[in-house]
């Protein structure tokens, strides 16, 4: 059992907690090389208060309007779908939003 644990952990680690470490950690120095992504660090850092209102009303419409899309999309499939996967369907929500709050925070940060 503890070794089952242990092999879980691991697996854990590298597949998702070290890459994002990683990436929190070379995404600054990755910006400061390149002259490009400088430039639209500067874009937006000039537009950010724009840029996280128009982020945020998107967020926003993604959460309300993600069942009424889900709903549509099963009615207008002709295979049948069970509750199921229109309910893991609809869960995928929090994960888009967590993904997308998640790089937005990372824009920010850098």
């Amino acid at each position: 059992m503890l070794n089952k644990t242990i092999h879980t952990t691991i697996i854990v680690i590298t597949k998702y907690i070290l890459p994002v470490v990683l990436l929190f950690l070379l995404a600054p120095q990755l910006v400061q090389w390149s002259p490009q992504l400088t430039q639209v660090n500067q874009f937006f850092h000039v537009h950010q208060v724009a840029f996280l209102l128009l982020h945020s009303l998107f967020y926003f419409a993604l959460y309300w309007l993600w069942p009424r899309m889900i709903y549509v999309l099963v009615d207008r499939t002709a295979h049948d779908i069970t509750q199921e996967q229109i309910n893991s369907a609809l869960t995928a929500k929090w994960y888009l939003l967590t993904a997308l709050v998640f790089f937005e925070v990372l824009v920010s940060w850098i």
